[in-house]
C-alpha cells in the first residue's frame, strides 16, 4: 500500500499564525505570495461548503503545523485535502474543533465531501500512520480541552466517511515500533491523575476486524508530575525501547519501557523496589544518544576527585549510563558544559587521576593531574574554550587549536607540551571524545 502524506499551505501557516477570520478576500489576506492553483481550489471548496467566517486552526507540536494537510487517507490513488478550522463567533465548548475532508473528482475540481466535529478547542498536533499493519492509514488528532486535559483520537476515513475508532487521554504521543512486529503502533503516555495511575500504551489496530485497541501497557513512575523528554533507541543489540525522563521532585529520573515476550517491561520501576532512584540527577540533563551508536545513554552526575558536596565551589563529572543485565551501568564519564553545549568524554586512563577547576582569570574549564588535593594538583593537561569567530582568531594565535564548531561556538583546546607525561591526549584523541551538543 503506497502512502502519502505532505504539509500543504506553507503560505497559509506563516501569514494565519493565530487563525485568522477570512471574512475579506482571499487576495487580500493571502498576497503576496500567490496562492497555486490547488490551494485556491482547496480554499474555496472549503469555504463554500462551511461559509467564509472561519478561524483556521493550527496544530502547535508535531510535524504537520498548517491548518491544511494533503493525505492519502482513503487507498485510493490520489490526496485528500483535510481542513481544521472552527466557526467564528462559536461558543466555546468540548469540542468547536471541526474537520473537513475535501477531494478532487475525476474532472480536477475540488469539492467538500465530509464534515466532522471533533471533540477539543484546539489540536495538539496530527500524525498519519498504518498502526498495526492493517492496511489501512489512521489518522490520529491530540486535542487540546478546555479543562486543560488532552485527547488522543484515533480516526479511519472509508467509503466517503470519517470514523472515530478510539479515544482516550494522554499527555505525550507519539508513533514508533516498539514490539519489532514491522508495523508501528500509537503510544500514550499519562501522569498520574485522580482518575488513573501513570501508565504507557500502545494502540493498534486489527487487520482482521480494523478495531483500535490497547494492546499492551506499562505502569510508570506516580511520583512523576510530568515528562519532558522521550527519547528512542536501542537498549544492547537491537532491543528498541523508549527512554522517558520525568520531573520528579524537581529532578529528573529516567524509566526505560521495551516489549519482551510481548509484554511491555519497565525494569527500572518495580513498585517499591525501584531502580530508578539510580538514574536522580538535576533538570536539563537528559537521555540522549551521546556517541551517536543508536543506545540511549542516561547521564547522572558525580563529583571530579578533590570536591566534596561541602566544597564552597564543585564541579561534576557526568556519568553516561546504560542498561545492562536489569543494573545501570557507566558507559562514559565525561564533563558537560550545558550553558556551552558540549560534552567532552574523559578517556579511561584519566579515570580517578584527573580533576577540573576553573579558570578565574578567563572562564576556560581547565583539566589537571590529581595529587593529593586540589591545591596540590597543579600540572595542566587541558584547557577548554567556548568563543565566537571573534574571539577565536586571538586564541589561535596563542597556541590553542579548533577542535569543533557549532551552536555558533568554536571550541578550541590548548595542551601543554609535556613530553614524558603520558596523561596528555592527542589531537585525534581530543576529537573523537569531544561531542556537540544541540
Amino acid at each position: 500500500m503506497g502512502k502519502t502524506v505532505k504539509k500543504l499551505l506553507p503560505v497559509l501557516t506563516a501569514v494565519c499564525l493565530a487563525g485568522c477570520s477570512f471574512g475579506s478576500s482571499v487576495d487580500t489576506l493571502l498576497s503576496p505570495p500567490k496562492l497555486s492553483a490547488d490551494q485556491r481550489n482547496v480554499y474555496n471548496a472549503l469555504i463554500n461548503s462551511v461559509g467564509n467566517d472561519i478561524k483556521l486552526q493550527y496544530p502547535r507540536a508535531g510535524d504537520y503545523r498548517s491548518a491544511f494537510v494533503f493525505a492519502n487517507i482513503d487507498n485510493e490513488p490520489d490526496d485528500e485535502a483535510i481542513v481544521f478550522y472552527e466557526k467564528s463567533g462559536e461558543t466555546v465548548g468540548t469540542g468547536n474543533v471541526r474537520i473537513n475532508i475535501i477531494d478532487r473528482s475525476a474532472d480536477g475540481v475540488w469539492h467538500s465531501v465530509y464534515d466532522h466535529a471533533g471533540m477539543g478547542t484546539g489540536i495538539e498536533r496530527v500524525m498519519f500512520s498504518d498502526i498495526g499493519g492493517s492496511g489501512t492509514v489512521s489518522m490520529m488528532i491530540g486535542y487540546d480541552l478546555l479543562s486543560g486535559e488532552k485527547q488522543a483520537a484515533v480516526y479511519s476515513y472509508r467509503g466517503g466517511i470519517l470514523s472515530n475508532d478510539f479515544n482516550d487521554s494522554y499527555n505525550t504521543m507519539f508513533i514508533t515500533d516498539l514490539n519489532r512486529d514491522d508495523s508501528e503502533e500509537l503510544v500514550l503516555i499519562r501522569t498520574e491523575t485522580q482518575l488513573r495511575s501513570a501508565s504507557l500504551s500502545l494502540i493498534s489496530r486489527s487487520a482482521g476486524s480494523g478495531e483500535v485497541t490497547e494492546t499492551g501497557n506499562v505502569a510508570l513512575d506516580k511520583n512523576a508530575s510530568e515528562f519532558v523528554n522521550i527519547a528512542s533507541g536501542y537498549i544492547g543489540s537491537g532491543t528498541p525501547a523508549i527512554f522517558i525522563d520525568g520531573l520528579n521532585d524537581r529532578q529528573l529520573t529516567t524509566e526505560i519501557i521495551y516489549s519482551l515476550n510481548d509484554a511491555l517491561r519497565n525494569p527500572l520501576y518495580l513498585g517499591e523496589s525501584s531502580m530508578i532512584e539510580n538514574t536522580r540527577r538535576p533538570a536539563g540533563y537528559l537521555c540522549t544518544d551521546i556517541d551517536l551508536d543508536g543506545i540511549i545513554e542516561i547521564p547522572t552526575r558525580s563529583l571530579f576527585p578533590g570536591y566534596s558536596e561541602d566544597s564552597s565551589e564543585k564541579i561534576y563529572s557526568t556519568d553516561w549510563n546504560v542498561l545492562e543485565n536489569y543494573s545501570i551501568v557507566k558507559k562514559y564519564s565525561g564533563y558537560y558544559s550545558r550553558s556551552d553545549g558540549y560534552c567532552f568524554i574523559l578517556p579511561s586512563r584519566w579515570a580517578g587521576v584527573v580533576t577540573a577547576k576553573t579558570d578565574s582569570a578567563t572562564g576556560e574549564l581547565v583539566f589537571y593531574k590529581y595529587r593529593i588535593d586540589l591545591t596540590n594538583s597543579t600540572t595542566e593537561l587541558m584547557r577548554i574554550a567556548a568563543v565566537s569567530d571573534e574571539e577565536t582568531r586571538s586564541l589561535l594565535e596563542e597556541g590553542y587549536m579548533t577542535i569543533k564548531s557549532g551552536n555558533n561556538m568554536n571550541y578550541l583546546v590548548k595542551c601543554p607540551d609535556i613530553e614524558d607525561e603520558p596523561l596528555i591526549l592527542t589531537g585525534t584523541e581530543i576529537s573523537n571524545n569531544f561531542y556537540i551538543m544541540i
